[in-house]
């Protein structure tokens, strides 16, 4: 009996970390952590996109579309931090982002998305696989922490993250620079317009159209580029990244900075049970059941085969 309610206890406490170990361990970035965008081979930009972080490139060295002073060639774009551009400090970055993106994307997965659609979802925190699709956001995703500090989403796409125009994350009430994580097995692209948070790791490239926006994460490109399109004339978005502690640039519930943008699409608030939900369930069922049984074999002295 005694062997059993210890076996019981290492189920329970190995279960509980395994959902909890994950994402505890989700937030990896070290060095790479200043940076707003980091590329391998380039990173080129076109008209006024404004970057808020430090910028990088290795093991390249190009850069083009910023202001004077930043050692990129002249452009309109604006970089509120450092430029380091095949020295160490962006090697350095590079290694600690493929240190990152391997850790993360080798988390044991507690959700999968259907036919890599993210649309009309409502999340809670946990390690979820995506794959590829036409576009993985068409509409409005819902990500909420349900209140508990410290919580972790990382998405596991196996190739491709792909948004449509006027897509749209809301994150109220999170920072999604410190708790969202987009792990992306090829390149990503945001369609224009696009409202976009939290942290994405490309293998190869990242591309921003015209008027998409990351108010509260990272670009970070492992060997490719990362490509600003451009504004759209008649939203003048701005592409910004900004890798700051900024839960306060969230305004309302679209981190747009009071800048609505309408998402089509959806799927009538639909949401994806609490990863690791079943896991507790049973281990809570097993520990009643025992408990119940312990209690008889005292009263009837009988033996508790079924445990």
């Amino acid at each position: 009996m005694r062997i059993f309610a210890t076996a019981l206890a290492v189920l329970s406490l190995s279960m509980f970390g395994a959902v909890l170990a994950p994402l505890a361990s989700a937030d990896s970035l070290n060095t790479a952590d200043s940076f707003a965008v980091l590329a391998g081979t380039t990173v080129t930009n076109v008209d006024a996109t404004i970057i808020t972080g430090d910028l990088g490139v290795s093991p390249g060295s190009a850069c083009t579309g910023f202001v004077a002073g930043t050692g990129c060639t002249l452009g309109a774009g604006i970089v509120n931090g450092t430029v380091d551009l095949g020295n160490a400090v962006a090697l350095q970055a590079q290694k600690d982002l493929s240190t990152a993106y391997t850790t993360e994307g080798s988390l044991p997965s507690t959700g999968a998305i259907t036919g890599g659609n993210l649309t009309g979802l409502t999340l809670g925190p946990g390690v979820y696989t995506v794959g590829a699709a036409t576009s993985n956001l068409t509409g409005t995703l819902t990500l909420t922490d349900h209140g508990v500090a410290g919580s972790v989403f990382v998405f596991q796409f196996s190739s491709t993250l792909i948004t449509s125009p006027d897509s749209l994350i809301n994150v109220a009430g999170l920072s999604p620079s410190d708790s969202v994580f987009w792990v992306v097995g090829s390149s990503a692209t945001l369609g224009n317009n696009s409202a976009f948070d939290g942290n994405i790791l490309a293998l190869t490239d990242i591309t921003f159209d015209p008027g998409a926006t990351d108010l509260c994460g990272r670009a970070l490109a492992r060997n490719g580029e990362v490509t600003f399109a451009g504004q759209d004339p008649t939203s003048r978005i701005e592409n910004q990244v900004d890798s700051t502690d900024c839960a306060g640039n969230l305004a309302g519930s679209n981190g747009l900075n009071g800048v609505t943008a309408a998402g089509t699409g959806g799927g009538g608030g639909k949401s994806v049970p609490e990863p690791g939900t079943w896991q507790l369930l049973l281990v809570g069922a097993l520990s009643i059941l025992c408990l119940s049984a312990l209690r008889k074999h005292k009263q009837n002295s009988r033996s508790l085969d079924f445990c």
